[in-house]
């Protein structure tokens, strides 16, 4: 019978990667993707209207709000490897809802005022506070276990 390795082990030796991490690469990808319509709509305003894109400074905002959340995704599953579901998931969650609310923006501003979208911002921030304070706590929770 072969030896499997401990998903840490595996991870330290270039194997399985954790989901969260995948997600936040994903979200880091797609996030520098978004930097050449940004890069359109200021060098060519007219043309990228023409594309859909109706507000620069949302693009901009959706453009740094994935590198961002994509980069401390990518930092929590890395810094906390094996972390519980019920932190992973509305980390991962929230990561990309949040980041994605300003995608919606960019070609339908007047979105802002909607109830619906509104009612969807909101839950994309619990899902996200949720998250990151589950991460600060299981990352006390290993230190005190580990002192």
């Amino acid at each position: 019978m072969r030896h499997r390795p401990r998903k840490s082990q595996a991870r330290a030796h270039g194997g399985a990667l954790d989901g969260l991490v995948v997600s936040g690469l994903a979200e880091l990808a797609l996030g520098a993707l978004t930097g050449w319509p940004y890069a359109l709509a200021i060098a060519n305003p007219a043309r990228a209207r023409a594309l859909g894109i109706r507000s620069t400074a949302r693009m901009r905002q959706w453009h740094l709000d994935l590198i961002a959340l994509g980069g401390l995704t990518v930092l929590a599953g890395t810094a906390l490897p094996d972390m519980p579901a019920r932190v992973k998931w509305p980390l991962g969650v929230g990561a990309w809802t949040n980041a994605m609310s300003f995608g919606v923006l960019v070609v339908a501003p007047q979105a802002k005022d909607h109830p619906a979208y509104r009612a969807g911002v909101l839950g994309s921030f619990v899902a996200t506070s949720t998250g990151f304070v589950g991460m600060a706590g299981e990352g006390v929770r290993r230190w005190r276990r580990n002192r």
